[in-house]
């Protein structure tokens, strides 16, 4: 049975969270009570977080997951959409399939609630692509001098912000998502790290407005003497160009007390406002490119009602065909087993709709897994890069109409983690 986690449940999810995740540093009792305590505050706040747990015939906790409520731009329109995290098993209960199971009722939940994408960070992308998720953006670690950033803008009109400000902040952080594929709405959790200060904010306000505002935090070097830091680089929002460069200005005058400054982003295209982008590995890759930047492959997406999906989102801001058009989809999705077979896509002249078919002589136009068209549907891949790699089976359709109609024109963006 998987239901909602109770108070009395919250100590035993401590102690399977402990061992799943020995890096959230819960083996002391006392750490323990503290996430307890986290849960509590958690569960009676209205904030869009959920505890659920699996429970076996004798009501013990064998498994929890966390699901998370979102709202997050989908070419440019805000839908809601799931998250799911803390996925544990109890160590004594592994190989059961109840990470399976746990995962079988999230999607269900999604279903239930007519929500048709789903998201997470992966302990194994492997593991959860055999689940239908498909590969998200790539994110890029750069770890540049500070002088690297070009010094054009104004920096003395960068000032700190403090959790007085945390209105201000959250409004640019929705007003960037607003512009942002990808991009989830500025979360409770996220607002809880404002309120306590857990990284420094500066800012650029123009006119009584923020337009720009970077959150960091100063680190030591490992094994250096204490004058030796590097400035993380958490979020760096902005609305207009012009705040863009008086942040980095900014960043650029720390040079005398930062060696390198470490951003994480999913925009490749920050290499182009770098005049040195070069790391400090001084990794050649044959023949001569050198290493600028470490890259991870993270957040992942799963559809999890293709119907829904095409009726929210309507490829909004994407091409439209010029004429009527009709498309057949054919999807193996042997998680979702309700979602697995053939679809008939269709453009009326105004807007996209989908229809399950429960039978067709017809040969499918395109033939995909449920992770790739997750995939390809949210802008991560193009259906020709898939079908370059034998992802895709196409009959008589045109591949670069496809991307034109289905594949968002950006790479999503995303901050959130969860």
């Amino acid at each position: 049975m998987i239901r909602l986690l109770q108070t009395q449940d919250y100590k035993e999810a401590s102690n399977i969270a402990s061992l799943a995740y020995p890096g959230m540093n819960l083996q002391t009792e006392e750490k323990k009570m503290e996430f307890v305590e986290r849960l509590t505050r958690e569960q009676k706040e209205q904030n869009g977080i959920h505890y659920f747990g699996y429970f076996n015939k004798i009501e013990e906790l064998l498994g929890i997951y966390r699901l998370h409520d979102f709202e997050c731009n989908i070419n440019g329109k805000f839908q809601r959409i799931l998250g799911i995290g803390m996925v544990a098993v109890h160590l004594l209960h592994k190989k059961e399939k109840i990470a399976f199971q746990l995962l079988s009722h999230f999607h269900a939940f999604a279903r239930q609630e007519n929500v048709a994408l789903v998201s997470l960070y992966p302990f194994n992308p492997s593991f959860y692509r055999k689940m239908g998720y498909g590969y998200g953006p790539m994110k890029y670690e750069f770890k540049i001098k500070p002088s690297a950033l070009i010094a054009d803008g104004e920096k003395g009109l960068v000032k700190f912000l403090s959790p007085d400000d945390e209105e201000e902040i959250v409004s640019l952080y929705n007003d960037y998502a607003q512009s942002n594929h990808g991009m989830i709405k500025r979360t409770w959790s996220e607002r809880q790290h404002i309120k306590n200060a857990t990284t420094h904010y500066v800012g650029v306000v123009e006119d009584e407005r923020l337009i720009g505002a970077i959150a960091f935090t100063l680190q030591p070097v490992k094994d250096s003497h204490f004058l030796h830091q590097h400035m993380i680089v958490h979020e760096w929002i902005w609305t207009e160009p012009l705040a863009y460069k008086q942040l980095a200005s900014w960043l650029h005058s720390q040079h005398d007390q930062v060696d390198r400054i470490i951003f994480r982003t999913n925009d490749s295209s920050f290499l182009y406002g770098l005049t040195n982008p070069m790391n400090d590995s001084n990794h050649l890759i044959p023949s001569a490119y050198h290493e600028v930047a470490t890259t991870g492959a993270g957040l992942m997406y799963r559809i999890t009602n293709i119907l829904s999906f095409v009726n929210e989102t309507d490829f909004h801001n994407l091409r439209r065909p010029e004429e009527n058009t009709r498309i057949l989809l054919e999807i193996e999705d042997t998680f979702i087993n309700e979602q697995q077979g053939l679809y008939e896509i269709t453009y009326n002249g105004d807007y996209w709709n989908a229809t399950k078919l429960s039978e067709s002589n017809e040969q499918a136009n395109v033939q995909i897994g449920i992770h790739n068209l997750s995939a390809w549907w949210m802008g991560c891949v193009s259906v020709e890069a898939l079908q370059n790699y034998g992802e895709v089976t196409l009959n008589n359709i045109d591949v670069k109409k496809l991307d034109e109609w289905f594949k968002s024109k950006r790479t999503p963006i995303c901050f959130t983690s969860f």
